[in-house]
């Protein structure tokens, strides 16, 4: 645990000096130990920080996961090209059932533990695998940061599977520990899988990863579909000091290109709608390239 002391606000203003405890990270603070052990999910953290995910059974019952199943399923029918019938996006708001999701305890105290307070809602998604769907391979979450990666987690998944997660579902598949490396999986790691399990739980669990976890999807071989809430929360700094969305594509017309770089209109992120079901997949590829560069 590291102490800084520095004057608050900075500048010449009155000011008057403040304590900062920078805690290590994934350590449990006073109020998430009170909740971990209200909830009985002290292991399940303790496995998250030790194997970078972590399962916690039984947190929603057979009948909520299958309104969650289906409301994920009919708002997909919505979505737009390939994303139409296997992807819904920005689902909060869009039904109320999702706030139930979002704001569970269990959830909530997971993710807090891992990316702090006030962390931010990155991604509410909801996804579906057919029969027939293939290999998803390892990769990373937080692969828009260069290597090595801090110590403590940018982002937290959270995965609320809608059917049991079998190894004929078509479950995701992690490396326990790879975390700890800090970067991306190499392509001979991503072609070999070395290490990589199956994730096998209930429907209404939920399955956390970290954003270093390296991760994927096995093969669906069974009939029928695999629905599953994907719920992603990031470091509340991971985001702009000032908002400029109220400067469209008429204002930077005929402007410099680097304007839009750097308001971010040339990358991926933050490119998912109700309408789309998902994001930009044209500008993902552009978007790697250049947080790596």
């Amino acid at each position: 645990m590291e102490e800084l002391i520095r004057e608050f606000p900075p500048g010449p203003s009155k000011t008057e000096k403040r304590t900062y405890i920078s805690p290590e990270p994934l350590s449990i603070s006073a109020s998430i130990k009170k909740s971990a052990k209200k909830l009985h999910i002290n292991h399940q953290l303790d496995t998250l920080k030790n194997e970078g995910y972590c399962i916690i059974e039984n947190v929603f019952d057979d009948a909520f996961s299958k309104k969650i199943r289906n409301k994920i399923i009919s708002l997909s029918n919505k979505s737009k090209g390939d994303f139409k019938d296997l992807s819904a996006a920005m689902l909060l708001g869009r039904d109320p059932i999702f706030e139930k999701v979002v704001t569970n305890p269990k959830l909530l105290t997971v993710v807090e533990y891992a990316v702090g307070k006030g962390a931010l809602l990155s991604q509410l998604l909801g996804g579906i695998r057919p029969k027939g769907a293939g290999n998803f391979e390892i990769h990373i979450d937080s692969a828009w940061t260069p290597a090595p990666l801090p110590r403590y987690p940018l982002m937290i998944t959270a995965c609320m599977p809608c059917d049991d997660f079998t190894l004929s579902a078509g479950p995701t598949k992690v490396i326990p520990k790879s975390h700890l490396a800090r970067r991306q999986p190499l392509p001979k790691e991503i072609k070999s899988e070395k290490g990589a399990i199956p994730i096998i739980c209930k429907k209404g669990s939920l399955v956390f990863w970290l954003g270093s976890t390296w991760h994927g999807n096995y093969p669906r071989t069974k009939n029928g579909k695999r629905v599953v809430l994907h719920i992603s929360f990031s470091r509340l700094m991971m985001r702009t000091i000032e908002n400029y969305d109220h400067l469209d594509e008429a204002w930077l017309k005929n402007k410099n290109s680097k304007l839009r770089t750097m308001l971010g209109r040339d990358d991926f992120l933050g490119t998912s709608s109700e309408k789309s079901g998902g994001t930009d997949r044209s500008k993902t590829i552009k978007t790697f390239n250049r947080s790596h560069s």
